[in-house]
């Protein structure tokens, strides 16, 4: 291991014959972010709560429990993150299939998705703050037509933000959409208690599997309505929305208003450990999942998610901004997630 500039460089974690690496992040707060290259995955955030390093994700102790994961924990989603309905779409007149991994429909890219990947840790470039992972994904892989080179850059800056960065290319026109998946407790046993708040004034109308009508609905005095900041379990439970009561909670992909990306989108809040994350983003939409179907070894609605990413089906819904990316072009897409004391 080397240093740089003085300061300890990221321990890296080597297990499973150097396959399978853990890569940590810290600042001079106290704040720390595990990331595994399987999946390209956020394995772990703490954060201090009373002085103490608390977990603010759901998440496995070893590393070696990703590699069974069912559940995109922390995961890089793509190469379209959520739902593509029939596993089908059609680019530049013609129509690819894809595999039906969720029903009748394409969920997070396929069966073996960017979340079920070795991603390639850039060493040149590792410090103790930032690191950068790539993946090729090749010409049909899952049914995607062109070869996709990406990379995202997990950094973790001085003020406890922790930003993602995504970067891809493409050598035939393709369609791409990226999430992270994590599932956010801030340090509770379940995101119940945690009061959310959401800059979206509407929302995608779904049917019973997810997949988007092509309506989207205004949400104002709805119980899908985030403005104001909202208890979740108090909302699910009070609920007499059939719609929410179907999915056993939320699991909707919210239209975000159009506001500069220095405002916060979106605000989760533990009262209890006095912390608070702000979601800072690009992306036009936040799919907003409180973890009804979490399982052994965790429990239903632990942890919730806020999967800042493009509209659902956009590739079925020419209204809807596009995933489309063609050669001459840079997929760029950015999230930041900004951990606070509130007291």
């Amino acid at each position: 291991m080397s240093e740089l500039a003085g300061k300890m460089v990221a321990e890296v974690a080597t297990t499973l014959e150097t396959t399978l690496e853990t890569v940590r992040l810290t600042n001079d707060y106290g704040m720390s972010v595990e990331i595994i290259n399987f999946g390209g995955r956020i394995k772990s955030i703490k954060f201090p709560v009373n002085d103490k390093p608390t977990q603010m994700i759901v998440g496995y102790t070893s590393a070696q429990d990703y590699l069974k994961d069912d559940f995109y924990l922390g995961a890089t989603c793509g190469r379209v993150c959520n739902r593509i309905a029939g596993g089908k779409f059609k680019l530049d007149s013609k129509q690819y299939q894809l595999p039906q991994n969720d029903g009748e429909n394409c969920l997070h890219g396929g069966d073996d998705n960017f979340s079920l990947r070795y991603w390639k840790i850039d060493r040149e470039n590792l410090t103790s703050t930032s690191v950068t992972l790539s993946l090729i994904s090749p010409d049909g892989d899952q049914g995607f037509p062109g070869e996709l080179t990406l990379s995202v850059t997990y950094q973790l800056n001085s003020d406890n933000k922790l930003s993602i960065q995504y970067l891809a290319n493409t050598d035939l026109a393709t369609v791409i959409n990226l999430t992270n998946h994590a599932y956010f407790n801030l340090g509770e046993k379940n995101c119940k208690s945690l009061y959310l708040q959401m800059m979206s004034s509407s929302m995608l109308e779904t049917d019973a599997a997810n997949i988007p009508t092509g309506k989207i609905v205004t949400i104002e005095d709805t119980d899908y309505d985030f403005k104001e900041p909202v208890c979740i379990g108090d909302r699910q439970h009070n609920t007499q929305y059939q719609s929410l009561k179907a999915k056993n909670g939320y699991d909707q992909c919210f239209v975000l208003d159009k506001t500069d990306f220095t405002e916060p989108k979106a605000i989760l809040t533990s009262l209890e450990n006095q912390i608070s994350l702000s979601v800072y983003t690009d992306q036009s939409a936040i799919q907003l999942y409180t973890g009804f179907y979490l399982a052994d070894p965790f429990s239903s609605y632990q942890g919730l998610c806020l999967e800042a990413q493009n509209y659902t089906d956009a590739e079925n819904n020419e209204h809807f901004p596009s995933n489309i990316l063609k050669p001459h072009q840079e997929y760029q897409r950015k999230i930041i997630y900004k951990f606070e004391s509130i007291t």
